[in-house]
């Protein structure tokens, strides 16, 4: 800092030694201020970050349980590659034998042969229709086989026919496929102009539209398309490949009461461990967050929604007491470890919640004023992009930039006061430079007054 000078060299005195004391007196106060600031606000900042973090952590369990079939997870299989089935998470837990006698199919033409895939056909309108739907290709006399099949596979109104081309031995022709299934659903194609019909009306049925069947239990059922949905109730059957005779696909639902099992677990664990982290960050000596008030509020929120019943929940649970948990002293969660002759454990009531009540305890946990659903909404409310702890840590960040300008402002200013000083004692350098000299003058004076007297 101070500047290198020949300040004292005329007066003796150690000028540049009390500037410099000046200055450390001004500088040193301020500078241990400023560092204990910086650190007290970065200190603060990695704790929100900390404490953001650890809310976030457990939010991402309580999304899990916020879904509607998070408690009606199931297992579904087949014993057979010939179906796939997918539930709903509602379907009843059971076992059924599934033939598939047929799979659906769309109708499939072939036009009359022609030299070659250039030959002009023709001129007039195609009509394409399946029962339902029609959609119209105008054909120009210039259109030749190509340009007809590039016509139809651009129409937008196309319902799901595709043209293709073969080009054989005997010459080239038009293939037509229609995706739509169903015995109901046949292709049919006509035409306005009798120069067309060697692509419609005189069109050669290779394939014909034809309905799904499958038998479930001995009992048949016909559909125009592949998919079968609530058959059986809550699932869809998709048959894949036809079966063969005696060896049908055997369907097994069951529960999944492992993944109920395991997301409660995962939301005891987390819970514990964010209360842990809160705890850690509120400690009155080493917590960063030390009597922080966002810390007790939100310890005390997490604990009043997991004590508080539930309201407007149509079933057997409204609180965590019900599925046989509980917040201890510390405010962690636990199971419940009293137990009588009309009170069940802990662990037997969130067995029995989890095997046989699956519906409620999705409710309880993830309907819209669920404890998961209620959880989620407070911890949004901090680490949102316009949340409280979103907030603070944007103006301890502002802050903490902000230190840099005090950093600047006191350097100028140490800057100034040092210039102060040097010309000041600069002045009083001169003035006892002054004195030496004249001091110095008259005793050289009087001595050769005396030399000369004697």
């Amino acid at each position: 800092m101070p500047s290198i000078t020949n300040l004292g060299v005329g007066s003796g005195l150690q000028l540049e030694s009390i500037v410099n004391a000046y200055i450390d007196a001004e500088a040193i106060p301020q500078e241990i201020r400023l560092q204990k600031k910086e650190e007290r606000l970065n200190l603060e900042l990695s704790g929100v970050g900390s404490f953001k973090s650890a809310l976030a952590s457990f939010n991402d369990i309580l999304e899990k349980l916020t879904t509607n079939d998070a408690f009606n997870k199931q297992v579904v299989t087949s014993s057979s590659s010939a179906i796939d089935v997918k539930s709903n998470g509602f379907a009843s837990s059971g076992s059924f034998n599934i033939e598939v006698q047929q799979l659906a199919t769309g109708t499939r033409l072939n036009s009359q042969t022609f030299a070659n895939s250039a030959e002009l056909v023709g001129s007039g309108t195609l009509t394409f229709g399946n029962g339902t739907d029609t959609f119209d290709v105008v054909v120009d006399p210039i259109d030749t086989l190509s340009s007809i099949r590039d016509k139809i596979n651009a129409v937008s109104e196309n319902f799901g026919v595709t043209a293709n081309i073969i080009n054989g031995g005997a010459g080239s022709f038009l293939v037509f496929d229609s995706q739509v299934t169903g015995a109901s659903n046949a292709l049919t194609i006509t035409t306005s102009d009798p120069s067309l019909d060697a692509i419609s009306t005189n069109n050669t049925q290779v394939r014909t539209a034809q309905d799904a069947s499958i038998s479930v239990d001995g009992v048949i059922i016909a559909n125009d398309t592949n998919e079968f949905k609530n058959v059986i109730e809550d699932l869809t059957i998709t048959a894949k490949e036809v079966t063969s005779v005696g060896n049908p696909a055997v369907l097994s639902v069951s529960q999944d009461t492992e993944h109920g099992s395991e997301l409660i677990t995962e939301f005891i664990a987390g819970y514990n461990a964010l209360v842990d982290d809160l705890t850690g960050l509120g400690a009155a000596k080493q917590g960063r967050l030390a009597f922080d008030p966002n810390v007790r509020q939100v310890k005390r929120q997490l604990a009043d929604i997991a004590i508080q019943a539930v309201s407007g929940l149509s079933g057997s649970f409204s609180n965590l007491n019900d599925i046989g948990l509980e917040v201890n002293r510390d405010g962690r969660l636990e199971l419940s470890s009293f137990s009588s002759d009309n009170i069940a454990s802990g662990q037997e009531r969130l067995n029995n919640a989890v095997k046989n009540n699956s519906t409620d305890l999705g409710e309880l946990f993830a309907s819209s004023n669920g404890i998961a659903s209620q959880m989620a909404d407070m911890i949004e409310g901090y680490i949102a992009s316009d949340g409280v702890l979103t907030q603070r840590e944007k103006t301890l960040n502002e802050r903490v930039s902000g230190i840099a300008d005090e950093w600047s402002t006191l350097e100028t200013r140490l800057r100034s006061y040092e210039d102060t000083l040097r010309k000041q004692f600069s002045f009083l350098d001169g003035i006892v430079s002054q004195y030496n000299a004249t001091g110095d003058w008259l005793t050289n004076n009087l001595a050769n007054i005396t030399s000369k007297k004697e």
